[in-house]
């Protein structure tokens, strides 16, 4: 029997935005990214951020909202974007990556000056890099692919909640979405026992199960309950260690996920003898 896809809970989709997203810009007085309605690859209507500065050393930073955590200590971060190539800018502080960097905190407490637009209290997660680049006044072809997806992790999170942040320095970019997201495995019968919905906290989480309904552990067996493996990505992991078996009375099912009992069948033995089958 295969056991059921990842689960994922989304925090943040650009995405689905129908208003303004009305980020942060630093700095103030001199804002470079911009907001502007564009078209995703399916033709819906989506915010997007620009900016495009080539020729200036500047740093230049984009704060999202605040995000509330939830449960999850690990998040992934999605995002979509498209670079310009800087050999056809031909500009000398032209770069063809940029930064990622989030702030936790257990409130919204962000402000145009706060927290201090820099690494430390900001955390990098990385410095992102186009796979694919647009080359200035060149045209598409058939088939070509214009925009980079980029998949990061946020991990050991603690705050209730956080800001993402992103850090240009001479690119010529846009960000077409960014969604977070984190994976949970999603609720399983297996081996007479019921494993809940779980969240992943490390690179296994330990979910304690119970047998499911009319099963038991057996006299003389380990008290423990049933116990299973939820990995990093949302899949459970292995067979579970479950000693649950059908009660006395009660034999198991088709598969291994329920116990039938004297009802099911009686009615079974009907159904055979009105000349209906499996």
């Amino acid at each position: 029997m295969s056991l059921p896809v990842c689960l994922s809970e989304v925090l943040m989709n650009t995405k689905l935005e129908t208003s303004d997203l009305r980020w942060t810009n630093h700095p103030a007085d001199d804002p470079e990214w911009e907001e502007l309605s564009g078209l995703d690859d399916e033709s819906n209507s989506v915010r997007t951020y620009q900016i495009c500065t080539p020729n200036s050393p500047s740093s230049y930073w984009l704060r999202t909202r605040w995000i509330r955590r939830r449960a999850a200590t690990t998040l992934y971060v999605e995002i979509r974007f498209t670079m310009m190539e800087c050999s056809g800018l031909n500009q000398r502080h032209c770069k063809e990556t940029f930064n990622l960097y989030y702030y936790q905190s257990d409130t919204d407490e962000a402000t145009p000056t706060h927290p201090a637009w820099m690494e430390n209290p900001y955390t990098k997660v990385a410095t992102v890099a186009a796979d694919y680049l647009l080359q200035s006044g060149g045209e598409r072809r058939a088939g070509e692919r214009r925009y980079n997806v980029k998949l990061l992790r946020l991990e050991q999170l603690r705050g209730a909640g956080f800001y993402l942040a992103f850090h240009s320095q001479g690119a010529c970019m846009a960000l077409l979405s960014v969604r977070v997201f984190y994976r949970k495995c999603p609720p399983l019968r297996r081996a007479f026992a019921s494993f809940p919905e779980t969240i992943p906290h490390s690179l296994v989480e330990q979910a304690q199960g119970v047998c499911v309904e009319n099963a038991v552990t057996p006299p003389g067996e380990q008290s423990r309950p049933p116990s299973m493996l939820c990995g990093e990505d949302g899949q459970w992991v292995g067979q579970p260690t479950s000693s649950c078996a059908c009660r006395p009375g009660y034999e198991a099912g088709e598969t291994d996920v329920w116990c039938r009992g004297e009802n099911f069948k009686i009615n079974h033995l009907h159904l055979l003898h009105l000349g209906f089958s499996d």
